[in-house]
């Protein structure tokens, strides 16, 4: 398996194609081919793009935000490139909203701009969550404003911004299986 691609920079995600994956193992072949066109740099940037997001926040605040979401990116990464599944967990059905994601990613990823090929990682990191893992996108423990954080309690994982991003059509919460923790309303 190739692991690192350095020199494939203008390639675009099929976000149709994703979208016509039908079965678990079908998709992490595809994000796994997909992935393959990213390097270290790659997530160096985004974790630099990050970063210059967040500096006018406070120093606390901010270095729990860098490091959560090095586990979403970094981890996230690996994660994805290293996952096998069994063959019972390969031929399980992938949920409708699959279709629906690709076509969401699809329009964030090709506005033209420079980000794209950045965004296009973070979707494909993000599918690997919810449609692989059925995981939330932001990982346990990741800060929120207000003092909030995705937490699991009794085998659910609650997010303090479930219910509130819903409306957006570019929200990952609209894919995400974590519940609105009730104590964030």
């Amino acid at each position: 398996m190739r692991f690192w691609n350095r020199f494939e920079k203008s390639h675009t995600v099929d976000w149709a194609r994703l979208g016509r994956r039908r079965r678990k193992g079908d998709l992490l072949a595809f994000l796994k081919e997909e992935a393959t066109r990213f390097t270290p740099d790659d997530l160096n940037l985004m974790m630099v793009n990050y970063d210059a997001k967040i500096k006018e926040l406070p120093g606390e605040y901010r270095a729990e935000l860098s490091r959560y979401a090095r586990i979403q990116i970094t981890d996230g990464y690996n994660r994805l490139m290293t996952k096998n599944l069994e063959s019972v967990h390969a031929k399980q059905k992938l949920p409708h909203t699959l279709h629906r994601f690709a076509a969401m990613a699809k329009h964030e990823c090709t506005k033209g701009t420079a980000g794209d090929r950045l965004r296009s990682l973070k979707y494909l990191i993000a599918a690997f969550s919810l449609f692989i893992e059925n995981e939330p996108p932001h990982p346990v423990g990741m800060p929120f404003p207000g003092g909030w954080k995705v937490l699991e309690e009794g085998g659910e994982i609650l997010c303090p911004i479930r219910e509130k991003e819903k409306d957006l059509p570019q929200a990952l919460c609209n894919y995400c299986p974590a519940v609105q923790d009730k104590r964030c309303l």
